[in-house]
């Protein structure tokens, strides 16, 4: 038998074999990276789409909070006004307590539901507003809030939104239509700090379909100002001029008519109208005029010292705002042109004087007040009581003199007029007394008076050098006497004293021109006898004797107008005779007639020269009395006193707001607000580089190449060719400027500023705020620059360009701080 043998085998089919694996391998290794990669880049789309989402519904938020911040400024602001309105009678503390409670009320009232008067609640649909989120945001947004603390209670969430036809949708959370009456609101809670709007829930939703949704609480917080830090800076955009010395119109010629005009506020020494030279100025008219459509009745018209108004010459002014005088002196018609009269008209506006109103010369003309809408309108306020040694009265020393006060609304004399005497000097008799010597001014019972009323005051002659034993040791009784008979009946030359058996003034002798009463009656001591010795020529001196009330009680002011009025009673016609010569009219409102205010610390004449029969005088008693015990009026003195200070010192009207060092004697509204130092390095800049001097006083924009600022140290003339370049801006010289074309905007003088023949000046709020934004580059010696702004000349600068016009120290207030996200949550 054949056995056979296994059939021979090789490895020839092995490599396939490990190829194939191979392949296999490498695919499944390409299909799991691929796989990754695919997974990766899924993973990076949706989070790039989940972020996308997350700050689409950001946006929604950040609109809100747009929209909440323009309503923190305004309750900031709105706090702020009411809180200086009782600046000064507040501390620190209490301004700060007073800005917490204003601005936290004020922003509840924002949120609160319409008609209600729960500020538990907000309402939801304020933030949905089309004035709170932009129509895109809008259109993909839902709002959601609920009154119930416990967020979980789907019963309480209100939803609304925006449906497919764009009609404002509210429901619960399970769609149901909530009506009208049930707006939606969340719960609105009050901190210490601030004010919480809660559970504030937006879902958005973008084009893809992706939502998101965040829900936090937004809390408000109260800024924190700085009350005892803050200092504040006067709205020079209302302002059209300051000159630390004086502002006058006076053409360059001065016997040429000019006619000027003046609009906004104004702050100078002394305001001149004309000339203060006798023959020129007599053709100058001021109008203190607001332009039409921009009339601004807060405007304060300053002269610290002086309303001057020359010979001749004219002053009129509308309705609007406040004139704010030390005093007003007049000085009649000019000499040199016929039928000329100084005239002064306030045409219904606030008129208020530390001092006199002092008229001299012939032919004054002076009215204040007017018949507007068929109301009496406009104040004259004297406000100087004697306290701070000045003492509002009207003073006429001139002839022909009118004064109409019918119009008045309010009129306020707190002062009384005073006689003003000279010493004689170089008398025999002057020489040794000492009431010769060094006579003071005598306090009349009168706040309206007219030169001839001094007679009232003369000691009356039955008193005057009277014997111990009885009657009078004169040749005839008489006041004045001559200074010969002074001293050889009543003064003892030789020995300097009063003769032996002799009463200078006897003080209780009845006398006829006092009805009967004594000297004595009217709290009249030695003390109060006023000696005045005049030299008429080289051989004449006469000795007058005058009564002199204490002017610091008002028990002595009441019994110097007691004092007239006795007198008045018993000399009327003499008194009116005298009258007659020096006015043709002195008009009050009769007490019965309107809505009326009127304090006189002393007694008033009134005076009609155009009736023909009776008398042409009657008095109007004064309130002194009356006034003494009304702490209301009293109170409102000593805010008119207080806020002439705080305008001449620094433009404000509040004196509290004016630092210690802004109130010495020697600052004012200029050296208060030009930071002077700044504007000599300016000069010295410009002198010392290589800057062109003549353009490097411009300061300009490219909005509006007719508005610039010209910063000037020394003196600069506004000319027909500066005209040519700009018309409106700053003007701010360390000198004197000279106007001769018209200017709007405001111009700032360290000496005195002219106005020229026919030139116009207003304010111009617009273009003062956009010079206050220039700023230049100057180059200095050594080629370096250096850059200045224009506010870098003001003092407290960057406070010009603040809304509540404050300079707070380490205080900044940044509204998207006040917004603040509390219990913030996304889904």
């Amino acid at each position: 038998m054949e056995i056979r043998g296994r059939r021979k085998t090789d490895n020839k089919g092995s490599a396939l074999v490990v190829v194939i694996i191979a392949m296999a391998f490498i695919g499944i290794l390409a299909s799991v990276l691929m796989y990754m990669s695919l997974l990766n880049y899924q993973m990076k789309v949706n989070n790039l789409k989940a972020k996308d989402n997350f700050y689409s519904a950001e946006t929604v938020l950040d609109e809100i909070r747009s929209y909440m911040g323009t309503q923190i400024s305004e309750s900031v602001g709105n706090a702020y006004e009411n809180v200086l309105q009782n600046y000064s009678s507040t501390s620190a503390e209490e301004k700060t307590s007073k800005l917490r409670y204003y601005f936290l009320t004020d922003m509840q009232s924002k949120y609160m539901l319409a008609g209600s008067t729960d500020t538990n609640y907000y309402d939801l649909t304020k933030f949905f507003g089309t004035d709170c989120l932009t129509p895109e945001v809008r259109s993909r947004t839902v709002l959601e809030t609920t009154s119930l603390d416990d967020l979980s209670d789907e019963s309480g969430w209100r939803r609304i939104y925006l449906d497919e036809s764009g009609t404002v949708k509210v429901t619960d959370r399970n769609g149901l239509e909530i009506t009208a009456a049930e707006n939606p609101k969340g719960r609105m809670k009050l901190y210490k700090d601030g004010l919480g709007i809660c559970a504030l829930r937006v879902t958005y939703t973008d084009d893809s379909g992706y939502v998101s949704v965040i829900q936090t609480d937004l809390r408000i917080k109260v800024p924190e100002i700085d009350f005892s830090q803050a200092v504040t800076v006067p709205s020079i955009t209302g302002i059209s001029m300051i000159a630390q010395d004086s502002i006058q119109a006076l053409p360059t010629d001065p016997n040429l008519p000019s006619q000027n005009e003046i609009g906004g506020s104004f702050y100078a020494d002394r305001f001149i109208v004309g000339s203060t030279k006798e023959g020129e100025g007599s053709n100058v008219t001021v109008d203190l005029k607001e332009p039409t459509g921009k009339e601004n009745p807060d405007k304060r018209m300053i002269a610290a010292s002086e309303l001057y108004l020359g010979r001749g010459a004219t002053l009129n002014a509308d309705q609007y705002g406040e004139l704010w005088a030390g005093s007003i002196t007049m000085h009649g018609g000019s000499p040199i042109k016929a039928g000329s009269k100084g005239t002064i008209r306030f045409n219904g506006n606030g008129v208020y004087v530390a001092n006199d109103l002092i008229m001299s010369g012939a032919d004054n003309v002076f009215s204040a007040g007017a018949l507007l809408n068929e109301e009496y309108t406009g104040e004259y306020v004297g406000f100087g009581d004697g306290s701070d040694g000045d003492s509002s009265a009207i003073i006429v020393n001139g002839t022909n003199t009118e004064i109409y006060l019918n119009q008045l609304r309010n009129l306020t004399l707190a002062g009384n007029s005073y006689i003003s005497l000279k010493t004689g000097g170089g008398t025999s008799g002057a020489a040794t007394n000492t009431a010769g010597e060094n006579v003071s001014d005598i306090m009349m019972g009168q706040s309206i008076a007219v030169k001839s009323d001094q007679l009232a005051y003369l000691v009356p002659a039955e008193c005057i050098g009277r014997s111990t034993s009885g009657g009078s040791v004169l040749s005839q009784k008489s006041n004045p006497i001559t200074l010969e008979e002074y001293n050889d009946k009543i003064w003892d030359v030789n020995n300097n004293r009063l003769r032996d058996d002799v009463i200078d003034v006897a003080l209780d002798v009845p006398c006829e021109a006092l009805k009967g009463n004594t000297l004595a009656s009217y709290g009249i001591t030695s003390g109060n006898i006023e000696k005045y010795f005049k030299r008429l020529n080289s051989k004449i001196t006469l000795v007058y004797y005058y009564v002199n009330f204490d002017a610091g009680s008002d028990s002595s002011r009441s019994n110097a107008n007691r004092y007239f009025r006795d007198y008045y009673s018993m000399n009327q016609s003499t008194m009116e005779a005298y009258t007659g010569i020096y006015t043709k009219a002195i008009k009050l409102r009769e007490e019965g007639s309107g809505a009326y205010i009127m304090h006189l610390a002393g007694n008033v004449v009134m005076y009609d020269d155009a009736k023909t029969t009776g008398s042409r005088e009657n008095v109007r008693q004064d309130s002194l009395t009356a006034d003494a015990s009304n702490s209301g009026y009293q109170a409102i003195l000593k805010a008119d006193q207080n806020k002439f200070k705080a305008l001449t010192k620094k433009m404000l009207d509040v004196y509290e707001k004016v630092t210690q060092a802004e109130r010495a004697d020697s600052a004012n509204a200029y050296t208060n607000l030009v930071d002077h130092s700044t504007l000599l390095t300016f000069g010295g800049v410009l002198h010392g580089g290589s800057s062109d001097i003549d353009a490097s006083k411009y300061f300009e924009g490219s909005v509006d190449p007719k508005c610039k600022a010209v910063i000037v140290d020394g003196d600069y003339t506004y000319s027909a060719t500066e005209y040519a370049k700009f018309t409106k801006g700053l003007i701010l010289v360390s000198g004197d400027v000279t106007v001769e074309k018209d200017f709007q905007g405001i111009i700032i003088a360290g000496g005195n500023i002219r106005l020229g023949q026919n030139v116009k000046v207003n304010a111009d709020k617009n273009a003062v705020l956009q010079a206050l934004t220039y700023s230049k580059e100057i180059t200095a010696a050594g080629g370096n620059t250096v850059e200045y702004h224009v506010v870098d000349f003001l003092k407290g600068g960057e406070g010009y360009l603040q809304p509540d016009h404050q300079t707070y120290a380490n205080t900044e207030i940044n509204l998207g701080d006040l917004i603040v996200y509390e219990n913030w949550q996304k889904q």
